[in-house]
């Protein structure tokens, strides 16, 4: 399930902080003498069902109203969890809460060094869901996503087979900040909510602040995202999560006129020539270096920006930590981008993600 979310968002790669991070469209939460109701809404595109979780506090025992028996119930704050989602596990981390982990999908998909030295176990995913051994564990939640796949979803089969699991959709935020607002979700399942609320301020800070520097900048060069498939060029579109990061850190986006927030599919021709345009080429599919780029495609040697890669960090089972934590560091990102487009605004500033391809 981390593979395919990590091909899913691969092409979305392609504001202001404060506009957004008021409004985390997908998720709301209702609080109550005793529990709180949990609302997620589209958690996939095309998603129109609203999904409901009851999440009752440990000593909660009254009954409750009747218009709520039939959500599935969570007991918070949860102490043993099955997580199939390598972004759950960067806001677990970054909570302190990896040791709560009992499973997880697939450890060759995790780039955390933490998550490796546990003894957790692997369950897989969808289909190939190991049911009878989360059933063993008998976790007080499982934490996953949907695509709206009968074929990679695991949630209803959880659902079936009675095991209390919830759904994420962070994934499908269009700005860094509401992406990472998620984090709050965390908090108040795991009994860390003080401790995500003061995280999430603290970072607000800090990006609005790396935003406002970038924002004062004398220019703003143009950048191509995405990379080719076939006759086609795949990138995301000017409402993406990514092109926000790329406004936010003082760049213009080459497409940032259109108005998606998903992928956008261009003549490859046509994005050729737009691309030939720009100063700077990030995220070029999964390569890293030119060589392997012009070796794949000899049709990129009409592009003449710089290319960066947000490959710095990869693991030794060939994870990419920037598909896992990144969503939790959002100042980081910004960081990195701002570094990349304008090295005079932070000149002391190290890459923690991305790298300069040679």
């Amino acid at each position: 399930m981390a593979l395919l979310l990590y091909m899913l968002i691969l092409p979305l790669l392609a504001s202001c902080a404060k506009e957004s991070a008021q409004d985390s469209a997908r998720f709301n939460l209702e609080s109550y003498d005793g529990y709180r109701i949990l609302n997620i809404k589209e958690a996939w595109n095309g998603d129109k069902e609203e999904h409901k979780w009851v999440l009752l506090d440990s000593a909660f025992n009254e009954k409750l109203p009747d218009s709520l028996k039939n959500l599935p119930q969570i007991r918070i704050p949860v102490q043993k969890a099955v997580v199939l989602s390598t972004t759950a596990i960067a806001f677990m981390e970054r909570l302190d809460l990896l040791e709560r982990i009992v499973a997880v999908e697939n450890k060759n998909l995790i780039y955390s060094e933490k998550i490796h030295e546990l003894p957790a176990k692997e369950v897989g995913s969808g289909n190939s869901l190991d049911l009878e051994t989360i059933l063993i564990l008998h976790p007080d939640i499982v934490v996953t996503f949907g695509t709206g796949s009968s074929t990679y979803d695991d949630y209803p089969r959880l659902k079936t087979a009675g095991i209390p699991a919830i759904l994420t959709a962070e994934w499908m935020e269009s700005h860094p900040i509401t992406r990472f607002e998620w984090i709050k979700v965390f908090g108040i399942l795991f009994g860390k909510e003080k401790e995500a609320d003061s995280i999430f301020a603290e970072t607000l800070e800090k990006y609005n602040a790396l935003a406002e520097l970038a924002r004062n900048a004398a220019k703003k060069p143009l950048v191509l995202t995405g990379y080719p498939q076939g006759s086609e060029w795949l990138a995301g579109g000017g409402n993406s999560y990514f092109a926000k990061f790329l406004r936010d850190a003082g760049a213009k986006y080459i497409w940032e006129s259109t108005d998606k927030t998903g992928i956008l599919t261009l003549n490859i021709e046509n994005a050729l020539q737009s691309g030939a345009k720009a100063e700077f080429w990030l995220h070029p599919s999964l390569w890293t270096s030119k060589a392997e780029i012009l070796q794949n495609d000899s049709r990129m040697t009409m592009l003449n920006g710089k290319i960066y890669q947000s490959s710095k960090r990869i693991g030794k089972n060939g994870s990419r930590d920037f598909y896992e934590s990144a969503v939790a560091y959002p100042d980081l990102v910004l960081a990195d981008l701002i570094f990349i487009f304008h090295p005079e605004i932070l000149p002391q500033h190290k890459f923690v993600y991305y790298e300069s391809l040679k």
